[in-house]
């Protein structure tokens, strides 16, 4: 016959909380480019939000790229260094990509 053992379930439910906390706590955070401006990092003026000089206008379309659901491909229309519009010309069909 088993018997049950809620002292042992306790401790091995403790010693897993435990641990995950511990794995959870000893992950690197991410890096953005606001926090390594704001520590004096040098931050390429592309990844700060800044527009060249003059800025840009007109439609851009990217190179297809092939993904494990298919192939993808977007247009970004700009207008004074902003995206004003993002549209898909290709993505991928069928299943939940529709959705």
């Amino acid at each position: 016959m088993k018997k049950s053992h809620p002292v042992r379930r306790a401790v091995l439910a403790g010693a897993a909380t435990v641990s995950g906390i511990v794995l959870l706590l000893s992950m690197k955070p991410a890096s953005d480019p606001g926090s390594a401006q704001a520590a004096g990092g040098q931050v390429p003026p592309a990844a700060a939000g800044q527009a060249p000089q003059g800025g840009v206008n007109g439609a851009v379309t990217g190179d297809a790229q092939q993904t494990q659901y298919g192939p993808v491909q977007v247009r970004l229309t700009m207008s004074g260094g902003k995206i004003t519009q993002a549209e898909a010309v290709q993505a991928p069909k069928g299943g939940r990509s529709d959705q």
